[in-house]
């Protein structure tokens, strides 16, 4: 007798944990990249979906300070977000040799969640490479007698347009780009 019902809250858990990883919930606005035995299948949008466990799992975005998660348990947000730029301490430099570093914050929307998880290894470093790339480039290319701060401020939306060129093909397209706080050669900060 109390072995029977041993078993039978045994299999009633096992079905409990088992039928909790075939539910899936999506929120308004967020959809979900389903892969069935490791290669893409479907998106799914707003609602209650049904997965086969261990057969289809959800692929979403990597975490951008943690490759090994991913944000939103998988399910991908379809409204603006924010990430800081640069991830890193990097410096910039300017056609007058002047060295600066900066601090701003990129507002982006993903517009294609296919795209969004297979078309960039890792997402978020790769915006983050192709913003330091303009830029450089971008300050590289100022007049001589401009300061690299002044022409940074000035080129933003320019460098939003030429970012979304790129982005466009990772299912993102770039809102805004905030510059926070501009640190030139001299350890001075001036902040926006």
């Amino acid at each position: 007798m109390i072995s029977s019902l041993i078993v039978s809250l045994t299999a009633l858990l096992a079905f409990i944990a088992i039928g909790y990883k075939c539910l899936i919930i999506v929120d308004k606005n967020e959809q979900a990249v389903v892969e069935r035995l490791a290669k893409f299948d479907r998106v799914i949008g707003e609602g209650v979906h049904l997965i086969i466990p261990f057969i289809e799992k959800l692929h979403g975005i990597e975490d951008p300070y943690n490759h090994k998660k991913f944000l939103n348990n998988g399910k991908i947000s379809l409204e603006p977000d924010v990430i800081s730029f640069p991830k890193d301490d990097r410096e910039f430099f300017g056609k007058d040799k002047a060295r600066m570093k900066l601090k701003a914050d990129i507002v982006y929307k993903i517009t294609d969640p296919y795209k969004a998880v297979y078309e960039a290894a890792y997402l978020f470093d790769a915006l983050n490479q192709l913003f330091a790339g303009i830029l450089q480039k971008r300050l590289i290319d100022a007049d001589e007698g401009t300061n690299s701060a002044e022409c940074l401020r000035d080129l933003t939306r320019s460098i939003i347009d030429i970012a979304n060129e790129y982005a466009q093909n990772w299912g993102i397209k770039i809102l805004e780009f905030n510059l926070k706080q501009i640190t030139d050669g001299n350890g001075i900060r001036h902040n926006y």
